[in-house]
C-alpha cells in the first residue's frame, strides 16, 4: 500500500515547519472549543474561517496545525500560532473538500506558501 496525496488549498505559510499531518476538524465557533471533553488534540490540524478570531486559544497550544481560510501574517491568530509554535496557514483558498476526521498533509517547506492535501491509502 502507498500514500496519495490530494492537493485542496493554497495559501500564505506563516512559518517553515517542513510536513505537518494530522486528522482534520472545523473549528466554526466558540462551541466548537467548548464541546471538547479531554480530547486528544495532538493529533489535530484545526481548520477555521477567521483569522481575527481568538476562540481556539484554550486550545491553541495543544493542536498539531492550523488551517484558515481567511487572515494574514499580522493577524491575531498569527500572533497566538507564533507565540505558540503551531504551524499554520493563512488565507488558504480551498479548492476540494475537508471534512472532521480527514487525514491531512501540511506542505510548509517554503518560506511564504502553505500547501494543503488530503492524504489516503491505495492498494498497491
Amino acid at each position: 500500500m502507498g500514500t496519495t496525496a490530494t492537493e485542496v488549498g493554497v495559501g500564505t505559510n506563516l512559518f517553515v515547519a517542513g510536513e505537518v499531518t494530522g486528522t482534520a476538524r472545523w473549528f466554526l465557533d466558540t462551541a466548537d472549543v467548548l464541546a471538547i471533553d479531554d480530547d486528544d488534540l495532538e493529533d489535530t490540524i484545526a481548520f477555521v474561517h477567521k483569522g481575527g478570531m481568538t476562540f481556539l486559544s484554550p486550545i491553541l497550544p495543544d493542536l498539531r496545525g492550523i488551517v484558515c481560510t481567511a487572515g494574514s501574517r499580522e493577524s491575531h491568530l498569527a500572533i497566538l500560532c507564533r507565540e505558540s509554535d503551531v504551524p499554520c496557514v493563512l488565507a488558504v483558498d480551498l479548492s476540494g473538500e475537508v471534512t472532521d476526521g480527514d487525514q491531512v498533509l501540511l506542505d510548509l517547506g517554503d518560506a511564504e506558501t502553505g500547501r494543503v492535501a488530503v492524504t489516503g491509502t491505495e492498494e498497491a
